[in-house]
Parts: C-alpha cells; sequence; structure tokens
C-alpha cells in the first residue's frame, strides 16, 4: 500500500492535490471561476437577448473592462500589503450578495450593466490576490505543475460554466440562475477561508509601512521596472496581455458567430464552442503539468499562438470548407456520425483553441511567478490586469461595430492573420 502511494506522490500534479494546503485554495479558485464564468456568458446572452445587438454585448464588456483599468493595480497593491486570503473570502462573499440583485430584475439592460459593473469594481481586489498566491503554498520547482493545476481548475470551470450557462437558464429560470451563481460563489468563500494560515506569509510592518508611503506612481514605477529587469518576466506579461485581448474581442462576437455563421441560438454556444475549448485546455493542461513541466517554456508558447492563430482563421471558413467536393467525397466513404459538417468541424477547432490558449496561458503565469519577488506579485498582475482592460477596451468596442457592418467571419480572419504573423515573428526572432 505505502508503494503505491509513494508512485502516486512522484507525479507532482498528484502531490499537490494530496496537499492540505494547496487543495483548498484550488477548489475555491474552481467555484470561483465556475461562478464568474458561467455568470459572464449568462450576462452576454441576457444582454444579446435583449437588444439582438454585438454592440450592446460590447458595451457589457465595457462595463466590465473600466474598473479593471483604473482598480487593478491599485487592487495589487492592497493585496500586496494585506492578507490574500482574507481578500479572497470576503471578495467571494460580496459578489454572491450583489448577484442576488438579478434576481429581483432582469428586465432592464441598464439593471444588467450596474451588476456587471459592481461584480467587476469587487474582482479588480480578488483577482490580484489569486494567482500570487501559489508561490506561498508549493515550492518553486513545483510552480509549474502548481499552476497547471490552476489552469486545469479554471479552464475545467469554464467547462462546467459555459456548458451549465445555457442549460440553467432553460432549467431553473432566467432569474433563479442567479441564486445558483451565489451559491457557488459562496461554496469558493468557504473553501478559501479552509486555506491553512500558516502558508499564508504575513507582510511585515516595515513592508506595509513602506507601501503605504509610496504614491501610485511610484509604485507603478517599480513593477514596471520588474518588467524590464527580467525579459522573461516582460514577455510572458505581455503575452497574457494579448492572449486575454483577444479572449475578450472573441467573447464580444461569439452571439453574432452563432447567429449568422451556424445559425444557431446563442445558447448552444455551450455545447459547440464552450465545451470543447474548455476539455482543449484540460487536456493540454494536464499534458504540461505531468509531461512538459520541464520543456522549454517558450516554445510551448510560441507553438500556442501559431495554432490559436490557425483556429481563429479558420472558423469563418468553415462552411466553404465542408462545402468541398473533396470533403462531401470523404463522407460518403465515412459511418454517419463521424461524417465531416459544419458542426464537427466547429468543434475540433473549439478543441484546439482551447489547447493553444493553454499553452500559452500555463508557461506565462509560470515564468511570472517565479521570478517577481514576493513583495511585487500582486502588483505585477494588478499591472497585468488594468492593460489587459486598457489594449481591450477599443479593440473590443470596435469589433462589435465592425462587426455589426462586415460581419463576424471578416473580424475573426482578420484576428486569426495577425495572431500567426506575431507567432512568425517570435518564431523568427527565436
Amino acid at each position: 500500500m505505502k508503494s503505491i502511494f509513494d508512485k502516486l506522490s512522484e507525479n507532482q500534479i498528484l502531490s499537490l492535490l494530496l496537499d492540505t494546503s494547496y487543495l483548498p485554495f484550488a477548489l475555491s479558485v474552481f467555484f470561483s471561476q465556475i461562478a464568474f464564468n458561467m455568470l459572464t456568458i449568462v450576462l452576454i446572452f441576457f444582454v444579446f437577448y435583449l437588444t439582438s445587438s454585438n454592440f450592446s454585448v460590447s458595451i457589457l464588456l465595457f462595463c466590465i473592462l473600466i474598473p479593471q483599468i483604473f482598480l487593478s493595480f491599485i487592487g495589487g497593491i492592497v493585496a500586496d500589503m494585506s492578507n490574500k486570503k482574507k481578500i479572497m473570502v470576503l471578495a467571494n462573499l460580496a459578489r454572491a450578495g450583489v448577484l442576488l440583485i438579478l434576481f429581483f430584475n432582469l428586465k432592464s439592460v441598464l439593471i444588467i450593466y450596474i451588476v456587471a459593473l459592481v461584480i467587476s469594481i469587487i474582482s479588480q481586489f480578488y483577482v490580484p490576490a489569486e494567482s500570487p498566491l501559489i508561490p506561498s503554498l508549493v515550492p518553486k520547482e513545483k510552480l509549474v505543475p502548481a499552476n497547471s493545476i490552476f489552469g486545469m481548475g479554471l479552464f475545467g470551470s469554464i467547462l462546467i460554466g459555459y456548458v451549465l450557462a445555457g442549460p440553467a437558464i432553460n432549467t431553473i429560470g432566467r432569474s433563479s440562475v442567479f441564486i445558483l451563481l451565489s451559491f457557488i460563489f459562496l461554496l469558493a468563500a468557504i473553501f478559501a477561508f479552509l486555506i491553512p494560515n500558516s502558508k499564508i506569509k504575513q507582510v511585515s510592518d516595515r513592508v506595509r509601512a513602506g507601501s503605504l508611503k509610496k504614491s501610485i506612481g511610484e509604485e507603478l514605477k517599480e513593477s514596471s521596472s520588474i518588467l524590464i529587469k527580467f525579459r522573461d518576466v516582460g514577455d510572458a506579461f505581455f503575452l497574457l496581455i494579448f492572449s486575454q485581448m483577444i479572449i475578450f474581442i472573441i467573447a464580444t462576437l461569439i452571439p453574432g458567430y452563432a447567429k449568422t455563421i451556424l445559425e444557431v441560438p446563442a445558447e448552444d454556444l455551450s455545447i459547440i464552442l464552450f465545451a470543447p475549448a474548455a476539455a482543449g485546455m484540460l487536456l493540454s493542461a494536464l499534458l504540461i503539468g505531468s509531461f512538459f513541466a520541464k520543456s522549454n517554456k517558450k516554445n510551448l508558447i510560441n507553438f500556442g499562438i501559431l495554432l490559436s492563430g490557425m483556429v481563429l482563421l479558420l472558423l469563418p471558413l468553415t462552411s466553404r470548407i465542408i462545402g468541398r467536393d473533396i470533403v462531401q467525397f470523404f463522407n460518403l466513404l465515412l459511418p454517419r456520425l463521424v461524417e465531416l459538417n459544419i458542426f464537427n468541424f466547429v468543434l475540433v477547432l473549439a478543441f484546439f483553441a482551447g489547447f493553444a490558449n493553454a499553452l500559452i496561458f500555463i508557461p506565462s503565469q509560470a515564468l511570472i511567478q517565479g521570478n517577481v519577488p514576493q513583495d511585487f506579485r500582486s502588483k505585477i498582475y494588478g499591472l497585468l490586469f488594468a492593460l489587459i482592460g486598457v489594449f481591450s477596451l477599443v479593440p473590443i468596442l470596435i469589433a462589435g461595430g465592425v462587426a455589426d457592418l462586415l460581419g463576424v467571419g471578416a473580424v475573426l480572419a482578420i484576428i486569426g492573420v495577425t495572431i500567426l504573423f506575431i507567432g512568425l515573428f517570435r518564431i523568427r526572432e527565436g
């Protein structure tokens, strides 16, 4: 029996899942992300249902991004001076309470925008406290598998949250879905509370006093200098900004893609796009944590960028590809269950989109956490999310408007070509 346990412990992912210090953190992140990702999709569905406009969805994402731009870095400063565990508990409780507003009023797009804004404000203090807690819970040599578990929890929550969004609305009703989301946020708060206090590194009075004396400008200057000093950290930092910016833009276009290209209700995207994408993320995270933990992180990232570009370029061309004579010829030779049609093709593309996203996300996270000093981790993440908001804001508004004018397919193709060029340039530069 002991030998079996020893073999399980040799696997870094399994050993971390057996760690009573890391497991409550992972479960808290898992449930928090389920609620947040499910909430995002539910709100997108409701706004598009009420307005039938891609631009209205852009405004929703605008409400989410505005606090991110102005408060994320401040949230990072607060997290570096405070107990990150307490922030995680209180933020999840606060989000659970705010969501109850939509249980009583869901017919006003304005109310949806206001609730999204408030949830986003709370999240700007939660997010900078989340990922930077990982290095306090695990040794440096386990950062890649720890981030793989973090990624699996994140991507698994996307799988569950996105897939459940449509069915939950149809099953328990549009208002009642917010009771469910509040309960899930409450579970996240409970698991955060169970993180052992002994693992939480207390901020010294000297560091806290020093931070209080500094202006936001000084904090920003010191944090920026770290990105310049550690080139790999800066590279990973801006890659995370770029990848999240693309995700926001695609989220804006998803309802229109469902309506104009796939010709299905937006709620059906839970199964057609989100489920296979999250499954791809999960598999990629598992492979990285189990087999590629010691691989060159830049090579993993570059492959993920190229794969992302190819997928986005192919997405708007699905009907043309399926309509080719050679595809129809092969379909005659295949059983009906596995023949290639537009929905099967989109499932495959979505899977590889998720796979590629994890290849960028996990190595980039590990690079940042492994090289940034403890007293700056939350500020770096706060700066990261602030810049994600800054760089995403205009493209999101433009993407929604351009998609309404030129079509979703044209915007997806432009994004795909841009990402491919970036990937090829990075490989050429070495």
